[in-house]
């Protein structure tokens, strides 16, 4: 399916605009393409004002548990790690085996053999979920789906939280090459989401692609140029990675900037 704004002029992105207070940035699936990747590293490090947090989704590896690939996805990520905490989510490339898992708990600062967690940045909560559990691949699987509830009941009645971002590496609803294949429970997920108002957006890789889709008044996105070989013929088949920047406390644009630092596609949720 191809995106409509895909065409639309690109501009380089505004490092000083005065109207925005806060930003975070999400990428997907490295796998590899470190020559890409560390192009991304620079604009991300270049970006004003300073995000907060860089969030990426997984498939950080061609190959699960692999010592060089490791050492090269932090040495290219140094741009952005000397600013900014990076967040892991776990792909399908990262492996599930007892031997992967731990590496990946070393590697990602995550230590209780858990890969769904959440972060709370001020009025902000991100859930980070786990669709690679072993037994339940490609799915949200009933303990992780009960955490989930939990935390979004406990987040909706936080007077404090004002926006909920959920992030995951295999989308809930598949485009590119992968086009009409689900989760498994994503009619349950989707529910759930809609059930509460403050999740805004869902982000997810896997797919190759990048794509926006709007079902029920959520936002799912699927981002994941950061590296990796594309597939193309559906669209959204370049490099990128997703900008999400705070106007203020009700007003949040996203921006998504491509392997030469233009926005591609530029709009508010």
């Amino acid at each position: 399916m191809l995106n409509v704004n895909m065409f639309q002029a690109c501009t380089k992105v505004d490092e000083n605009h005065p109207d925005y207070k806060r930003a975070f940035v999400i990428i997907g699936d490295v796998r590899q393409g470190y020559g890409i990747y560390s192009q991304h590293a620079k604009h991300i490090a270049d970006l004003e004002p300073v995000p907060e947090a860089t969030f990426c989704l997984g498939d950080i590896m061609l190959r699960p548990g692999n010592e060089v690939e490791w050492e090269s996805f932090w040495h290219y990520s140094k741009p952005i790690k000397d600013l900014m905490p990076i967040y892991l989510v776990r792909g399908n490339h990262e492996g599930n085996d007892p031997a992967f898992e731990e590496i990946f708990s070393e590697q990602s600062g995550l230590g209780n053999g858990f890969f769904y967690y959440y972060v709370k940045t001020d009025n902000i909560g991100w859930l980070v979920l786990d669709t690679e559990v072993r037994g339940e691949e490609g799915s949200v699987g009933p303990d992780q789906f009960l955490w989930l509830s939990r935390q979004l009941a406990n987040l909706q009645r936080d007077t404090l939280i004002q926006h909920i971002f959920v992030l995951m590496h295999r989308p809930l609803f598949s485009f590119g090459e992968d086009m009409g294949t689900q989760l498994e429970n994503t009619e349950d997920l989707h529910f759930l989401f809609c059930s509460y108002s403050k999740v805004k957006t869902v982000f997810a890789g896997h797919d190759h692609i990048y794509h926006r889709h709007i079902r029920d008044g959520i936002n799912y996105i699927t981002t994941s140029g950061g590296g990796e070989p594309l597939y193309h013929g559906v669209g959204g088949d370049y490099y990128h990675f997703v900008l999400v920047s705070f106007k203020d406390d009700d007003r949040i644009n996203i921006k998504i900037i491509d392997l030469f630092n233009e926005i591609i596609e530029d709009y508010d949720i």
